[in-house]
Order: C-alpha cells, then sequence, then structure tokens
C-alpha cells in the first residue's frame, strides 16, 4: 500500500535536490489525520502507464512486452486483499496508522514478489528477468542495510537463489544482451520510483539514481507540474492512479499528475 495523505505537506524550501527514496520513504512514514490508499497493482500500473509514455531519444526505446512487465511489477501483491483496492482494511501500526508499503513483514513481501515475478514472466521472459532483478536487487540491498533476525535472512538467501535459478532459465529464452538487460532493469526501477513518488504525495525536489540518459534525472514541482530534466516525455504527460479514502467518509478518487 502506498499512503498519499489528503493535506500534503508544502514543497520545501531551497534549490536543492533531494535522494528520490528518502523523500518516499519520509512521506510514508509522516503521520497524518486521513490518507488516500493506492495498492501496489495500480501503483505498478501507473509506473507501466509512465514507461509507455517514453519518446526521448535519451531514454530507452521500450518495446510493448517491457511495458506490460513494468505495468505488472507489483501485481503479485492481489494475493492480499487490502491490496485489491475491494474495501478492506489496511494493515496497521501499533498507533492505527496504515502501514506502508516497505513495513510489510518479509514472510509477506517475499509471497508478493515471486507472484509478481511470475506474472510478468507470463509476459515474456524479458518480464521475468526484469522483474526477478528489480526484486533481488531490493532483497540484497535489505540484507546488506538491516540486521534482520536468522530465520528472515534466511527467508531472503532462499528467495535470491530460487531467483538465480530462475533468471538463468530465461536467459536461454531471451536474445537481449547483459547490458539491454541491464538497462532495462534500470527503466524499470526508475518508472518505479517516479511512480512512488508520485503516489507518496511527495512535493521534494528530487533526484533518481538510474543513468538512464546523458545526466542525472532530478524532478521539481513548478506550478502544479513535475518537471523533469531531462525528460523522458517529449511533449509533456498526464496520467492519473486510482485511491481510496482511509479514515473520513469512504470515497475513491483518481489522483492526476502531470509530468514534463
Amino acid at each position: 500500500m502506498v499512503l498519499h495523505p489528503l493535506t500534503p505537506e508544502p514543497a520545501p524550501s531551497g534549490d536543492g535536490f533531494r535522494p528520490v527514496w528518502q523523500a518516499i520513504s519520509q512521506a510514508q512514514l509522516r503521520r497524518r489525520e486521513a490518507y488516500w490508499l493506492i495498492t501496489q497493482p495500480d501503483h505498478a500500473a501507473l509506473a507501466g502507464a509512465l514507461a509507455g509514455n517514453f519518446a526521448s531519444k535519451e531514454f530507452p526505446q521500450l518495446e510493448p512486452e517491457v511495458v506490460r512487465a513494468i505495468g505488472l511489477h507489483d501485481s503479485g501483491w492481489a494475493i492480499f486483499a487490502a491490496e485489491t483496492g475491494a474495501g478492506a482494511s489496511p494493515p496497521l501500526d501499533a498507533a492505527g496508522k496504515p502501514l506502508a508499503f516497505f513495513e510489510i513483514a518479509p514472510a509477506d513481501f517475499l509471497r508478493a514478489w515471486t507472484a509478481s515475478i511470475d506474472r510478468a514472466a507470463q509476459v515474456a521472459p524479458v518480464g521475468g528477468i526484469m522483474v526477478s532483478r528489480h526484486f533481488c536487487w531490493l532483497g540484497r540491498y535489505r540484507l546488506e542495510t538491516r540486521s534482520d533476525p536468522p530465520e528472515v535472512a534466511a527467508m531472503l538467501n532462499g528467495f535470491l537463489q530460487r531467483e538465480a535459478g530462475r533468471q538463468q532459465r530465461l536467459q536461454v529464452l531471451e536474445a537481449r544482451s547483459e547490458a539491454a538487460l541491464e538497462r532495462l532493469t534500470s527503466t524499470l526501477q526508475f518508472c518505479d520510483l517516479l511512480s512512488l513518488y508520485l503516489c507518496s504525495g511527495a512535493q521534494d525536489a528530487v533526484e533518481f539514481p538510474q543513468k538512464l540518459a546523458s545526466r542525472a534525472i532530478s524532478l521539481r514541482w513548478r506550478d502544479g507540474a513535475c518537471v523533469l530534466d531531462p525528460s523522458p516525455f517529449a511533449a509533456g504527460v498526464s496520467l492519473g492512479v486510482t485511491a481510496r479514502r482511509y479514515l473520513g467518509a469512504p470515497d475513491t478518487t483518481t489522483l492526476g499528475f502531470l509530468l514534463w
């Protein structure tokens, strides 16, 4: 679940750019009175829509099966009722705040990751490879940065071993070079972060870690629009994502975003 506060804070002052993940995680952990809730599958669909609108020669030109896989990269979360958008209550912390997507227990997120990779692999071998590499990167990052109990580390290592085997099997069916696969995985991760940033309600000026263009990609808000530099969107794009309200009157809405 991605949390979007009903009343986002004003954009921070200053000219500098923050790492995009720092802005996302802080926006998710901040406690607010009420939220719009965006499911992981809907966030992924927004990432796919972003990828489908790439129209700059500086950025990768994406085949339909790549765009489709990006749009399904979190589809496995639909195994949980709260992630179907059907009105089920989200998981809460001890103080009653909905849990953000990165606060979910490892046994659960590993199930969702595996189901997401399964679905992407059904689209095309390249889809399974990209999404598997994406989640393996996240798994290794957690092992390197968190002091999890031995049983959690064992679950993560088991996941990494299984996915290494899957990637080997899929790469036999895939003609793209290693460099091309790495670039496509980076593209998935950029679209994932950009979608998470939009869904989180963050207003910070941010920079992305992926090296997809001639220089680092930055984003800042200007007159209600997100301006990327360099931008993958040659003429701008207007997109939306479905959200449902948590606390207050039951309601759904479409959060809209204009990007240049």
